[in-house]
């Protein structure tokens, strides 16, 4: 691209931010989604800190609102003001466990762990150095005990694995991984509900009714459950070890033991938290057979061998050893894989999947997050000319397709909700760190 294309791509996506703005938070877009999401906020903060400090400060300590007593950030912050979500905080009905917050409506769940990564970039991007650290501290004991809810309560049998109880905490909902342990998930009863998203999206892009039958289910076993970790463990069949929910956490332990550097903190405990996880991905979630790492079920005690997109993020984290990276990567660079001969990459599930859907969700198309990750990924094991090769490809095929959700990976053509803050802010994060040259 022209410096004057990029220039006009990162005013595009500068707008983008500004016009989901509210001011406390970013909505991730305007209409289908309009309350504040944990990670959507967290790469919103890493989009913000290239153009407003303050605001990128800002937008971190309004997640910080909804924080349990637990020390849990929910995946949704609800805005009273916003309607015509499902769930939305009726359903949810968190006021039930001791833990929620006194004086804000979240959601009972988590979300893939970026934020103390947001809030390292924040600090490595600010101007004023003697603000940053003051944010850096006031912050810090916050993130401290979120993470340290993962390392107990999501991690029971101390293997250095933090586990999830619904596919929306993966990120990535309906991804196929997650087809076999909902398929056998018995519903004694369904919830009443009503999908509003079919109202904005054609549904053969978003995950189906029956998957949505499925994750309203499990709400209601964790709601009558009282939110109750230990409760929700005996009852619910959705128990999984997630590489990339994983990977993105062992970032997050590498991104606080640097800023405990920063601030002078003791980094002991957090340093054996990352040597714990280090081990915890790379023995249990590792197969040699096919060189890679999968998600594991808890339940059925299992590896679950399909290939998506989520087992690749290690590299970005830097947990392989670089003959396991060498071999990942050839597959992510595959064009009969993640990487098409004639299109864009990166695929959110390999193409050679019996379940690769192009337009669907999670099932195939690409996501500027997951490209963005990788791309880090491979700079960091070598792969400097496909790490470049892969930014050209994605500012490319944002300013040719709009800022869209996700993306056709052949076509290009966007799907999902337009104007979507995360593939804004990260397209202004690969310009200003100028991996398109």
């Amino acid at each position: 691209m022209s410096n004057k294309a990029i220039s006009e791509l990162r005013k595009r996506a500068m707008d983008v931010l500004k016009a989901n703005d509210t001011g406390c938070y970013t909505k991730p877009a305007p209409r289908l989604y309009p309350h504040q999401w944990n990670w959507d906020s967290a790469f919103a903060a890493i989009g913000w800190s290239h153009i407003d400090q303050q605001r990128a400060q800002q937008e971190i300590l309004s997640l910080f609102r909804g924080q349990w007593k637990s020390g849990m950030i929910p995946h949704i912050i609800f805005d009273s003001e916003s309607e015509g979500y499902h769930p939305n905080a009726d359903f949810w009905d968190v006021s039930i466990s001791p833990d929620s917050p006194d004086d804000v409506q979240t959601s009972g769940i988590n979300q893939p762990p970026v934020l103390a990564t947001a809030v390292h970039t924040i600090y490595q991007n600010s101007k004023d150095k003697s603000q940053a650290i003051d944010f850096l501290r006031t912050v810090f004991p916050r993130l401290k005990q979120y993470h340290a809810y993962f390392h107990t309560v999501r991690d029971p049998d101390k293997e250095g694995l933090a586990y999830i109880i619904h596919p929306w905490e993966s990120g990535q909902d309906n991804a196929p991984p997650w087809d076999t342990i909902l398929s056998q998930v018995e519903i004694k009863h369904k919830p009443e509900y009503t999908r509003i998203d079919h109202c904005i999206v054609d549904a053969d892009q978003r995950p189906s009714d029956e998957d949505y039958d499925r994750y309203s289910y499990l709400v209601d076993v964790f709601r009558k459950a009282e939110y109750d970790e230990n409760m929700i463990r005996e009852r619910t069949p959705f128990i999984v070890q997630p590489v990339l929910f994983n990977s993105l956490l062992f970032e997050f332990y590498v991104c606080l033991e640097k800023m405990a550097d920063i601030l002078g903190e003791d980094t002991e405990e957090i340093r054996t938290w990352i040597e714990s996880m280090n081990k915890g991905i790379r023995t249990k979630l590792w197969d040699d057979e096919h060189g890679s790492f999968f998600d594991f079920d808890v339940i059925f005690h299992q590896l679950i061998m399909k290939d998506a997109i989520g087992n690749y993020m290690p590299l970005y984290a830097g947990i392989p050893s670089q003959d396991q990276a060498d071999c990942m990567i050839q597959n992510l660079i595959s064009h009969r894989m993640y990487w098409p001969m004639q299109g864009y990459p990166l695929c959110s599930v390999s193409m050679e999947e019996p379940e690769f859907d192009p337009k669907n969700y999670w099932r195939g198309p690409v996501w500027i997050s997951m490209n963005w990750l990788l791309i880090r990924g491979l700079q960091r094991y070598g792969y400097s000319a496909e790490a470049t090769k892969l930014a050209e490809k994605t500012l490319d095929l944002v300013g040719k397709h709009g800022f869209f959700e996700y993306f056709h990976p052949i076509t290009g053509e966007g799907y999902g909700t337009d104007c979507f803050s995360w593939t804004a802010a990260l397209v202004l994060d690969l310009i200003a760190q100028d991996v398109h040259i």
